[in-house]
This record gives C-alpha cells, structure tokens and sequence, in this order.
C-alpha cells in the first residue's frame, strides 16, 4: 500500500462521507471528523496527495473531493466493518425462504425479491447449470396409451419435466420398473455425468440383448438431452432510479442495457459464481467505463456442499457495503440451509 497513516484515515473518512451524502467532500468534513487535529488547509494538501495518487478526483476547481474506485476498493477491502443483523431481521429472512411449498424456481426469484427489498436495490439470483445438479429421482407418468410425462427431481429440489411419445404398448407398470433401473443406474450423479455415462449404457444394454435397459436409456436420453436455458432471477431494476440525484441518466442507461442483455449478465454471473466466497466487483472491473458507478456484491449458495449458482445485488459504487455485505451473505447461508434440508 502506497498511503501513509493519515492519508488512510482522511480517505476512510471521505469514502464514508460519500456513502452518507452522495456529493462531494470538502476539507471542512474532513477536518472536523479526523483525531489528526489539522485544520482545513492541512487536509486540503493531504486530499491533493490522495488525488495525484489515484485515490480522489476533483469535479470542479471549488469543489471538495469524490473517492475513486481505486478508493473503493481499498476501502472494501481493508477499512469495511460490516453491520451485524439484527436477531428480528434474520429471523424475517428465514421465515421468507423455508416456505416449504415453493419449487426450486419459486425460491430463487422469492430471493431476488428478497435481496431487493433488504438492500433497495437490483436483487438477483442466477439458476444452477442443470449438467451440474445430482440426480435424486425420476418418476414417468402415464398420460395415456402413447404419451408419458417424465419428472426429474435433483438435489436442492431442481426438477425438470417434459413430455414424451411411447409405445402405445408400454404400461404404467413397465414405465415403474424404468425408473427403477434408471435411478438405481444413475441416483447421485451429475447430470452431465449422466450424460456422458449414457452412450456407454446403451452399448452395455445392447450387448446384453436387454430391451428393459434399451427402453429406459431411450427415454431418458429423449427427455433430457436438450441444451438447457440456464435461468436469471432479477428484481428492483427501478430501484436504479432512485440513484438519479448521484449519476447521470447515461450511467443509468448503460446499466438498464447492461440488466437486459441477459447473455451477457450470465457471462459475468457465471464467472463470479466460481467464487468460493462472497465477491465484490466494481464496473469498471467486469464491464468497463460504461458501469464505472456501479458495484456488484455477489456470492454462491450450495447444495449439499457443492456450489450451484449465485445470488447478489447491483448498486451503486457508493452503497452501504457495511450493511449489504452482510445481508447478502446470510441470504446466501440460508437459501443454503434451505436446499439442503430438502434431502
């Protein structure tokens, strides 16, 4: 680190006061709030060393200083003292998310939501790679003669269905004793392990001469080979307006753009879910200029001790991280918590 002592202060006193206010930091502020005991002339000549090293920038000639993200990243990183929740605000969390008649795609935009209202802010919650979630059970369901439903349940209570052509012979009782063979076969593994077993199972089953195996291998690969649509879960983009006092309507827009190219957004989602932690990601980091104002706070959520996706928040550069770290990462533990109690 390239700061003195006292320069660490005054920038950890302009960075909060940032926070607070949303405008500039004169050396008045400054003066009044640091133990240095140096008046206002002081401070300003400290706040010129802060700027010619990165750390402040000076919009207008008279006015006071705005920390740069060069600031907020040694602040979020070496000054950060996260806010404790309180015993009432986790006990409101857990009680929004062990709702136990919500399917998996149910609680992950009811967390999203739940980001959003915590923090006033862009909530999200990016959907696990289906390859990557354990099978737990596969069920058929006869429709009628012809025409069977298959119901693929994962770990963390993903579940897939679709539709699927028969035999008109095959029955309620053969289509039992597929799943039987199929979750004995498979039960525990990946999907995309399951995928890559398949071909190998075919060869077994035919070499076997054993229709029951090539019967329930055939419909296993119909109904789920397709290429997934990986799920993004995004609520509050309104709350981007309520920043209007603090950016200009151009950052605002490349941000709204940026929340609707969802490829994009999944691209860097994906990438920040490989985190073994909770993340904080300046614009200017994952995105470039363009997003310069804002901040992303994301971290993974598990399942049975394997990461599956991720949940965070999209904000701006000056948000509160000592109360948003920390909300967003016990949202995380207990959707955590939530997932593995359902197996």
């Amino acid at each position: 680190m390239d700061l003195e002592a006292r320069e660490i202060e005054v920038l950890n006193i302009i960075v909060q006061a940032y926070i607070d206010y949303a405008t500039p930091v004169g050396s008045r502020h400054v003066a009044k709030k640091s133990t240095l005991k140096l008046s206002p002339a002081s401070m300003r000549n400290i706040m010129t060393d802060l700027t010619e090293k990165g750390y402040l920038t000076q919009p207008h000639t008279s006015a006071g200083r705005i920390p740069t993200q060069k600031a907020f990243r040694l602040f979020v990183n070496s000054m950060l003292e996260p806010i404790a929740l309180s015993d009432k605000n986790r006990e409101s969390i857990k009680n929004v998310l062990v709702q136990t008649d919500l399917d998996f795609s149910e609680l992950l935009e009811t967390t999203s939501k739940l980001i959003s209202s915590q923090v006033s802010q862009v909530g999200m919650a990016l959907a696990p790679q289906t390859k990557l979630a354990r099978w737990h059970q596969l069920d058929f369901s006869l429709v009628r003669p012809g025409l069977a439903v298959a119901i693929l349940v994962f770990h963390g209570g993903i579940v897939q269905n679709k539709l699927i052509t028969l035999d008109e012979k095959i029955t309620a009782d053969d289509l039992k004793k597929y799943s039987n063979y199929l979750n004995d076969t498979f039960k525990g593994q990946t999907f995309l392990e399951v995928r890559l077993n398949l071909i190998k199972e075919m060869k077994e089953a035919r070499d076997q001469f054993n229709a029951l195996y090539i019967k329930a291998l055939s419909l296993i690969q119909t109904a789920f080979s397709e290429k997934e649509n990986r799920e993004i879960y995004v609520d509050g983009t309104l709350y981007v307006f309520n920043q209007i006092d603090q950016h200009d309507l151009s950052s605002m827009r490349e941000l709204l753009e940026f929340l609707e190219q969802r490829s994009d957004l999944l691209e860097l989602l994906d990438k920040v879910s490989e985190s073994s932690g909770l993340l904080i990601s300046f614009g200017n980091e994952f995105y470039g200029p363009k997003l310069e104002n804002w901040t992303l706070i994301s971290t993974p959520y598990q399942v049975k001790g394997e990461t599956m996706g991720m949940i965070g928040t999209l904000g701006p550069i000056n948000m509160n991280y000592s109360k948003v770290v920390p909300l967003v990462d016990y949202i995380a533990k207990m959707l955590t918590d939530v997932l593995d109690a359902r197996f």
